[in-house]
């Protein structure tokens, strides 16, 4: 997987991370990083529970404090079992199944309240007010230089915000927040390294999520999404379509109670944004919390925010937010 930049905040600098992988006979590699949610599977080969992990190779933030992974099963003939469809509000997971997460009392398992955060150019995203719950999907809607990625990682404790505040599953530190998220991909600094297998890239995600993403795990999620990829090609000769499912399956296969996909319908066509997005559902229909940043304004999510219709910046103004000049006065 390619570097990934580490945003730090001003409390808890944010860590990105990049996706760990393990060997599966003809399956894809994703970034994922992880937080495992409790497994608690009554069979032998049950997967032991295990704390929150990061996705992507992204290490540990020093502000982190971490406990030790459980260590991961060793998968067997059962293990590449397809999904069978998750029970509602419920945590058992059997071995290759996602976990579906519960919410207790039915509060919001995400609620941000005027976020707002600024560069050296100018606002990158303005009083974003935001309530989730497990099993939807949130579309973060902009074009290049909206903030889309950047309130994609805020909203997952990896970028700063200025004012507001940010709560996920009761916790407020932005540590405590990325322990519930996995980023399948975000921008540069979060996605497989386009010159790895995907063999390397499975062996990646195991690795980085410590155990909570097994090979069982990550064969049945791709099952999931009729995703079939041999593990000796080169995760970035891919189709595009292809590394995006895999980095999705990666992802729900490190069962933290919530992930996050960057750039989902970059390079597609209407056709394969469809195909992304019916691919975050069926995540969401096993009980996580899917937030996506994407160009299209109407994808089929349950929150919408578009960031096209936030004021434009006034500071800077013959220059974009990405430093870019722009023609003309200000915007």
């Amino acid at each position: 997987m390619s570097d990934r930049s580490d945003q730090r905040e001003p409390n808890d600098g944010p860590a990105p991370r990049t996706p760990g992988g393990e060997t599966r006979p003809g399956a894809p590699e994703t970034a994922a990083e992880t937080q495992p949610a409790p497994n608690p599977d009554p069979t032998p080969e049950t997967t032991a529970a295990t704390p929150p992990a990061p996705a992507h190779t992204e290490p540990p933030h020093p502000d982190d404090d971490t406990t030790e992974p459980a260590a991961e099963p060793t998968a067997t003939a059962d293990d590449a079992t397809r999904l069978q469809p998750a029970t509602a509000t419920t945590e058992t997971a059997v071995i290759g199944a996602p976990v579906v997460h519960s919410h207790i009392n039915g509060t919001p398992f995400l609620h941000a309240q005027s976020l707002t955060a600024a560069g050296r150019q100018g606002p990158v995203f303005t009083d974003i007010t935001l309530t989730a719950g497990l099993g939807q999907v949130v579309a973060l809607c902009g074009d290049g230089g909206d903030g889309r990625s950047s309130l994609l990682l805020a909203l997952t404790g990896r970028f700063p915000f200025q004012s507001g505040a940010l709560e996920v599953d009761g916790q407020t530190r932005p540590r405590h927040i990325r322990r519930h998220f996995t980023i399948a991909q975000a921008g540069p600094p979060i996605r497989f390294d386009p010159y790895a297998t995907v063999a390397t890239c499975i062996k990646e995600t195991t690795t980085v999520s410590k155990g909570a993403a097994t090979r069982a795990n990550i064969n049945a999620w791709l099952d999931r999404l009729a995703l079939t990829i041999d593990t000796g090609d080169t995760f970035g000769f891919l189709p595009r379509i292809d590394q995006i499912h895999f980095a999705i399956a990666c992802a729900a296969a490190s069962r933290t109670p919530a992930i996050a996909v960057d750039d989902a319908d970059t390079g597609l066509d209407r056709a394969g944004s469809e195909r992304v997005f019916d691919a975050l559902r069926t995540v969401a229909d096993a009980g996580q919390l899917v937030i996506a940043a994407c160009t299209r304004s109407d994808p089929p999510a349950d929150t919408i925010v578009d960031l096209r219709a936030q004021p434009a910046p006034t500071a800077h103004p013959h220059h974009d937010r990405n430093g870019g000049h722009r023609k003309g006065a200000t915007r």
